[in-house]
């Protein structure tokens, strides 16, 4: 995905992350006899994330994947053919936008999830598993991931068969449902004999590169609002891409030298982030752009769009540009009242 043509010629990929397992034995963890409860409740849900994440190296599998993204009250759906091996990955086919309008990158790989998402997830959030319970009618676990204040933030429907995420609803802080991933007829088929062994960890991030970036004036912040914490940087032909995660959604920054040209992004609308101008995307996935002095800004991700506005707000802008506007602003309310008289 290229979220318009910067004067740098970047072309933005994104990766979203997601998926779920299943244990032998559902637990109710939530409310169900005091504090032993729920870190057992914990434990099972925890175990649950990390079979998930292991599922897409032992396991093939095809179906028909619906997603359906909220912004402003209204829905965007997309369908799409999922087809997975663990040795290529998975490719989508015939992905059809809804009435919605959503843009094609919103089908992501609803049946993989990083071992990251799970630590981000268990720090986070407070999880307990419920079921049996029905899902493309098969019999899954469903493991609820709630924040401090009691409220839903995400719901994960795992198969309790094959390990797979079969449903993943997200909750924005609100309570309201913002995004919804369903995998249907779904066809199963394990890869190889004997237990499945757990697939390689992805590398955690470096300190010493995170030390590298700052040392050479890439800000690299390690948290940012709403929950997400640092899982990857990296420098490739002069672009900095940075990916966090809050455990539920998925976040990536990208920077790279140069200006922006307005005029050549097309499909994005001017908007203000806390009185800072960025262009955004209307359709998901949420992408914004924005000018930090001789640097241009992307941030692409499939969180509510609430968070990853805050996200925005949080990172470089240029000063000396938002000066300058408010200068005109003002000048421009003074000449008004100058022209127009007052009662």
């Amino acid at each position: 995905m290229t979220p318009g043509r910067l004067s740098g010629g970047v072309a933005v990929a994104v990766v979203l992350l997601v998926a779920l397992p299943t244990v032998a034995q559902a637990w109710t963890g939530a409310g169900a006899g005091g504090g032993a409860d729920r870190v057992l409740g914990e434990r099972a849900a925890t175990t649950l994330l990390e079979r998930a994440a292991t599922a897409g190296s032992r396991l093939e599998y095809r179906g028909v994947q619906h997603v359906t993204v909220w912004r402003d009250g209204s829905p965007h759906r997309t369908t799409a053919r999922l087809a997975h091996d663990p040795a290529n990955g998975s490719v989508m086919r015939g992905v059809t936008p809804g009435p919605g309008g959503a843009h094609p990158a919103a089908a992501g790989d609803t049946a993989a999830l990083d071992p990251r998402l799970v630590d981000r997830l268990t720090a986070a959030y407070d999880l307990s598993v419920r079921g049996p319970v029905r899902c493309a009618g098969r019999t899954a676990s469903l493991v609820e991931a709630r924040r401090g204040d009691g409220r839903v933030a995400g719901r994960f429907w795992v198969d309790r068969d094959s390990g797979l995420l079969l449903r993943r609803e997200v909750y924005d802080v609100t309570g309201r449902r913002a995004r919804s991933t369903a995998l249907v007829d779904l066809s199963v088929e394990a890869v190889g004999a004997g237990r499945w062994s757990a697939a390689p960890r992805p590398a955690g991030v470096s300190q010493a590169a995170v030390d590298r970036l700052r040392s050479s004036g890439w800000p690299v912040p390690e948290r940012l609002p709403g929950g997400f914490r640092l899982i990857e940087a990296r420098l490739h032909d002069r672009v900095l891409q940075l990916a966090y995660t809050d455990g539920l959604s998925t976040l990536s920054v990208f920077a790279q030298p140069g200006r922006l040209d307005e005029e050549r992004l097309d499909g994005f609308v001017a908007q203000r982030v806390d009185g800072w101008p960025v262009l955004v995307h209307p359709a998901p996935p949420e992408r914004v752009v924005w000018a930090d002095g001789e640097r241009v800004y992307t941030v692409v991700s499939d969180a509510p769009e609430r968070a990853v506005l805050a996200v925005v707000g949080a990172l470089p802008h240029d000063v000396e540009r938002r000066g300058l506007l408010a200068r005109l602003e003002r000048g421009t309310v003074r000449l008004a009242r100058m022209l127009t008289p007052l009662d």
